[in-house]
C-alpha cells in the first residue's frame, strides 16, 4: 500500500470516527457514556416535578437502565407531542414516556420491549351516574394532546367534544371541577390522582382497550434497542423492576392484571 493511499485511508477512518462522535447518524448515542433520555414530566406518578427535582416512575426507570447498560442519564422533558420529533432530530437518545406503539408512531421511530402494561380508561366525578363510558350523551372528554387516547376517541361516535390538554393531569382537574364530563388517561395514573392528590374523581367502566408503552428510538438504531432490551430485561431479572414499580404503585405493572379492574384503593400506594 501506498504512503498516499494508507495516508488517504487514515484520514477517512478519522472523519467517520469524528462523525460517530458528534452523533451522525450511525451513531447508537449522542454523546459517549451518557443516555440522554426523554419524558414529559407531566405524566404524574410516571414522570412529574417535586420542586425542581425529576421524578417518577419513568424516570426510576431510565435510570436503572442507564446504570445497568453502565451510561450516565441525562434526563430530558417535553411536551408529549414533541417527543417523537425530538427523537428524530436527535435532541434524545430515548424516550421513555410511557409511549404506546402504534402503526403511525412505528413509522418514525423504533420501539423497543413492552416494560409495563395497563389500561386506557375513563375518569368521571365522584357524582356523576356514569357506569359505561359508551353511554354517556354526547360527553366532552379532556385528553393529552398526541396521545392514543385522543386517537382513540376521534373515532368513536359516542363522544361530542374532545378537548386536548399539555397534561392527563389538567384534563383530570377540569373533570373533577366541572369543566368536563370526563378525562381520558392510563388507568395508573387517574387512580395514583385519586389516591394520593385525593381528587373526588372515580373510575367509569371497564378499561377501553390495554397498552403496552415500550421506549423509541430513533428508526433503524437497532443496536441501542437491543441493548435496551437487554438491560431491562436485567432489571427485571434482579428485582430492580419490581423494587420500583413497588414504590410507585405497590404492585408489579408489568404483569398481565396491572391494568384491569380491581379494587381501586389497593390499587397504588406510592410516595
Amino acid at each position: 500500500m501506498t504512503t498516499r493511499r494508507a495516508g488517504a485511508l487514515a484520514g477517512i477512518a478519522a472523519a467517520s470516527l469524528a462523525l460517530t462522535a458528534c452523533g451522525g447518524s450511525d451513531s447508537k448515542l449522542l454523546n459517549d457514556g451518557t443516555l440522554v433520555a426523554a419524558m414529559s414530566g407531566e405524566f404524574q406518578p410516571f414522570s412529574h416535578f417535586e420542586g425542581d427535582q425529576l421524578t417518577g416512575f419513568d424516570y426510576d426507570i431510565a435510570a436503572a437502565i442507564a446504570d445497568e447498560m453502565g451510561l450516565e442519564l441525562d434526563a430530558k422533558t417535553g411536551a408529549f407531542d414533541s417527543l417523537i420529533q425530538g427523537v428524530k432530530s436527535d435532541r434524545y437518545d430515548v424516550l421513555v414516556a410511557s409511549m404506546t406503539p402504534t402503526p403511525e408512531r412505528d413509522e418514525q421511530v423504533d420501539f423497543t420491549d413492552p416494560y409495563y402494561l395497563s389500561g386506557a380508561t375513563v375518569f368521571v366525578s365522584n357524582d356523576s351516574d356514569c357506569q359505561d363510558p359508551t353511554q354517556l350523551d354526547s360527553p366532552a372528554i379532556g385528553v393529552a394532546s398526541g396521545t392514543t387516547y385522543e386517537t382513540f376517541l376521534n373515532d368513536e361516535d359516542w363522544v361530542g367534544e374532545i378537548r386536548t390538554f399539555t397534561s392527563d393531569i389538567t384534563a383530570l382537574e377540569d373533570t373533577e371541577v366541572g369543566r368536563l364530563d370526563a378525562a381520558m388517561t392510563d388507568r395508573l395514573v387517574g387512580l395514583f390522582q385519586i389516591d394520593q392528590a385525593d381528587r373526588d374523581l372515580r373510575v367509569c367502566g371497564e378499561p377501553l382497550y390495554t397498552e403496552e408503552p415500550a421506549f423509541a428510538v430513533r428508526e433503524g438504531n437497532t443496536e441501542l434497542v437491543n441493548e435496551l432490551n437487554d438491560a431491562l430485561a436485567a432489571i427485571i431479572d434482579d428485582g430492580t423492576y419490581a423494587e420500583i414499580s413497588q414504590e410507585w404503585f405497590g404492585q408489579n405493572i408489568l404483569e398481565s392484571d396491572a391494568g384491569a379492574p380491581a379494587d381501586d384503593a389497593e390499587q397504588t400506594s406510592g410516595d
